[in-house]
């Protein structure tokens, strides 16, 4: 049932500011959901498509199947980056920054609520995004000062050690299945953290 907007106006500044309340959340939690459908129909499409070429390349040893399964990595790959990006555009309207970075704001706040371990966890994804989108830089030098990391990434060299794996390609970051659920997980817990904030 939409709310009747023609009752705002007779509505106090507390009942406003519920109201409007109220809605963000609405709009936060579809955007939560909607991502996280997303999510889950992406990895099961993706596991479809490389089982099914893992299949045929028991019998062709096909360029065009090979590349199909790299393919599938980049998707992994753009998936990722855009995920995060969209989450940065939701925190930047919910907490309304209109200067600077929606991410900083949001590792102040959780910052000044003693949430150090969340934001240890967003940041590991945080400079992972930033390594993927930009390369090598300040962000993958972070990375490579932490030994204990949830996910996979490129030595100095450039390599990874998937010895064997026609799928590999030439990324800082191994974005896999585990890394996509993992990012949604930071996702929804710092999502989680703005609605504590707001209400």
């Amino acid at each position: 049932m939409s709310p009747n907007f023609s009752l705002v106006g007779t509505l106090g500044p507390t009942e406003k500011y519920i109201l409007l309340l109220n809605m963000r959340r609405k709009i936060m939690q579809r955007f939560i959901q909607i991502i996280s459908e997303s999510t889950e129909s992406h990895i099961e499409n993706f596991n479809k498509i490389e089982e099914l070429i893992y299949t045929e390349l028991e019998n062709s040893g096909s360029t065009r199947l090979v590349l199909t399964l790299q393919k599938m990595q980049w998707e992994r790959a753009v998936f990722a980056i855009g995920m995060f990006s969209l989450f940065e555009a939701e925190i930047q309207n919910e907490l309304k920054v209109e200067q600077g970075s929606a991410f900083k704001e949001l590792k102040k706040r959780l910052k000044e609520k003693g949430k150090n371990e969340i934001i240890l966890r967003f940041e590991e994804f945080y400079y992972a995004i930033n390594a993927l989108k930009h390369g090598r830089g300040q962000s993958y030098n972070k990375l490579l000062e932490n030994k204990n990391l949830p996910f996979k990434i490129s030595s100095i060299n450039g390599v990874f050690t998937n010895e064997g794996d026609v799928s590999e390609i030439e990324t800082l970051i191994l974005v896999d299945n585990g890394f996509l659920e993992d990012c949604l997980a930071v996702i929804r817990i710092c999502y989680n953290e703005i609605l504590r904030m707001s209400s």
